[in-house]
């Protein structure tokens, strides 16, 4: 997405330029028509070109400025198009993200009640020995008994440990 915005920076940058370029050398032409005009003028009124050889000439002078300011025309013109293709873009991709964002939220929002939902169960499930994490057909729970060492008597005098079931070897707790 953000790869996607910056094309569309550079290309809505290169899409203005174009079309500044395209308005300065159009008015550039319509100037430089409008010079050329004065200096025939100027020159038919001190004689140096008759009036028939001015005329040619400004015909000329006016299909070249048409053809410039319609070749300019059709440049600003693909230029407000690419505009307004951007400018669509632009709405489309805060669409695309609005929708995103939404998803996000209810995301969240599916996972935080998932969590919530959880979290309930396991506090009316009951103890760890229901059956089928029903609480109404619960077991009854085992509960260890703690193993401590009791000390016995040897014939000698001597103290050995052993544990409440009577295994001395018993796994190696309270020794």
């Amino acid at each position: 997405m953000e790869n996607k915005r910056k094309h569309m920076r550079g290309k809505e940058l290169l899409t203005a330029g174009l079309a500044t370029i395209a308005t300065i050398h159009a008015a550039h032409g319509v100037y430089t028509s409008m010079e050329a005009h004065e200096k025939r003028h100027r020159l038919v009124a001190e004689g140096e070109m008759s009036p028939e050889e001015a005329r040619k000439k400004q015909t000329k002078a006016w299909m070249q400025d048409a053809a410039a300011v319609g070749i300019a025309a059709l440049g600003i013109k693909g230029a407000f198009s690419e505009w307004k293709e951007m400018t669509e873009q632009r709405h489309e991709i805060h669409e695309i993200e609005r929708r995103k964002r939404l998803r996000q939220k209810r995301r969240q929002k599916e996972e935080k009640l998932h969590k919530q939902e959880m979290q309930q169960r396991m506090l009316t499930m009951g103890p760890v020995g229901a059956v089928g994490g029903y609480p109404s057909m619960q077991q009854p729970m085992y509960v260890p008994m703690p193993i401590a060492p009791m000390p016995m008597q040897q014939p000698m005098g001597q103290q050995v440990s052993t544990y409440q079931d009577g295994n001395p070897y018993g796994g190696g707790q309270g020794r």
